[in-house]
Formats: C-alpha cells, structure tokens, sequence
C-alpha cells in the first residue's frame, strides 16, 4: 500500500517546498508553500512572453550577472567549457530549453564532457523522458568513472522507470564516490521507502539531516519514512518543521492515505483546508479519502 501511494508524495513536495523534477524555481511563501502571487505571476509572465518583446525589455542574460559573465566567455571563446558554463546558469535560472541547447553544443566540441552529458541527462528527466536520458547518463559514467554526480541521476533516473533496487546499486555507488553526501544519502532514503524497507529509510533520511538539516527534501522524505514505520507522531513533528500547520496537516493526510488510514486521512485534509481555504487541493483529497473510507464530511 504505501509503495503504490508513495506517488501521492507530489503532494508533499508542492506543500513543503521540496523540488525533485518539479518547479524548482518558483518562489515559496514563508510556510514553505508556493505563494499565489508567485503564481499570477507566472501567469502573468507567460502573457508577456507570448507578445513581441520590446526592445527595453530586461531579459534574464541581462539581470542574471552570472549568466552574462558565462555569456560574455562564451562569446569570447566558444568552447566546450563555455557552454557548458553558460548551460549550467540556465539551469539555475530555471531555463531548461536554453540550457540544453548549450549543452548539446558542448558535446558537439567535446563529445565526453561528462558534465554536459549529465547536465543534458536531468533535463531529459525534468522533462519527463528518463528513457532518453540513460544514454547520456551511461556515456558520462563511462567518461568519468569516479564522478558521484552521473551515478545519482543514474539512480534517479532509475526510480522514474520504476526500478528502485537498480536505483540503490546506483545510489550506493555515488556514495562511496561522494561519501556523507546529504543530497545522495537522501536519495537513498527514498529508494528504501519505494522498496518498502521503512527502516532503512529512516536511517539513511536520518543520516541526511545530520549532513545538512536545511535539506527539506531530506525532512519530507523522513517524515514519510516514520509514518511509513507507524510513527505518525514524529511524522508530524518533521512535516512541521517544513511548513506551517496547513502544510502538516495536508502532508500527514497524504501520509495517512498513504497507510491506508482514510478516514484519518480525510479528517486531516479537512483540517488543512480549515486552517487554509485556499487550499482547495485538500478538498480535494478529503473527498477522495472518505470515498475509500465511506466516511461523510466533518462538521464545521
């Protein structure tokens, strides 16, 4: 049960803040939510990018001075490096279809960058095709044998096709390349959780805290791993630790659903859409938690 609700932790992600091929780049409202001015404004901005820019208009190679210095070497030099550079600031700009035009052009100049190779691979994967993604993973891992970083989007590439024993081999590997490293031992974490081992879990989720405890992946996956191991209560504790009452509240009904606990499911989703109305995400839920309950709405 908890293996085939563990997709339910989308939810979670978008509630805490957590980006994993998510929106990554969206602003967060202090409760760890995506803000709803954020969200008109992303709106918004697809309005503005729809008509003709005027020629006044700031772009992000002009306000990112980051982006402009890549820029700037690149059209100095134009090599494999420099695009690189340049593909890699579009990826922390949240320009995905910029960066991977630049990191095909530094495989075209040098075609075992591993770096561009895996670069290339985790925009497949934010896309949504990880089958075409391996390719590009396999190569960089055959040019750069003892990096850490093509074996983790090994790994993640093998939990979005469904293989999480094949994705902790690879998990495992990039640990010992890269050994203590929070973003891999939370990795693991979540392989263990899909594989339904539930201690495992919390001991590797744990030990990624303890590496970085601003890891908010790290606290949702834990948190899931405890409620995954019946401990609803420091479930909750750690859901709070990310997020406002709302957000625990919401996140410990995707953990009840997840357990197969509905009617507490559908009572905590009530509660997150009471302590916040807006969120009629948990309205949502909570219907679909009685109806596998067959339990009627909370009164107000």
């Amino acid at each position: 049960m908890f293996y085939r609700a563990i997709a339910a932790l989308v939810g979670v992600v978008t509630l805490t803040g957590c980006a994993a091929g998510r929106l990554r780049h969206e602003r967060r409202g202090g409760d760890g939510t995506v803000a709803l001015e954020a969200f008109i404004e992303k709106v918004r901005q697809l309005s503005v990018e729809a008509r003709p820019a005027r020629p006044d208009t700031p772009t992000i190679e002009r306000t990112d001075p980051a982006l402009a210095a890549a820029r700037t070497l690149l059209a100095a030099a134009p090599t494999a490096e420099h695009h690189r550079l340049v593909a890699e600031s579009y990826v922390r700009v949240g320009v995905r279809d910029s960066a991977f035009d630049h990191f095909t052009a530094a495989l075209k100049l040098n075609r075992h960058d591993a770096a561009a190779l895996d670069g290339r691979a985790r925009i497949w994967r934010d896309w949504g095709f990880p089958d075409r993604a391996l390719g590009d993973v396999y190569r960089a891992i055959s040019a750069a044998p003892d990096l850490a970083a093509p074996r983790n989007t090994l790994g993640m590439l093998l939990v979005a096709i469904g293989q999480p024993a094949a994705a902790r081999r690879a998990f495992d590997r990039a640990l010992t390349l890269e050994p203590g490293a929070a973003h891999i031992l939370n990795n693991l974490c979540y392989a263990a959780l899909l594989e339904g081992d539930s201690a495992r879990a919390v001991s590797q989720c744990r030990a990624a805290v303890a590496a970085d405890p601003h890891l908010t992946p790290a606290r949702n996956n834990l948190a899931l791993a405890y409620a995954a191991a019946g401990d609803l209560a420091a479930a909750s504790r750690e859901f709070l630790i990310t997020g406002d009452a709302a957000a625990e509240r919401f996140n410990m009904g995707v953990a009840f659903t997840a357990t197969g606990r509905y009617r507490e499911a559908a009572a905590a989703f009530d509660e997150a859409a009471a302590l916040r109305p807006s969120l009629n995400l948990a309205r949502q839920r909570a219907q679909q938690a009685r109806d596998h309950a067959g339990t009627a709405p909370l009164p107000q």
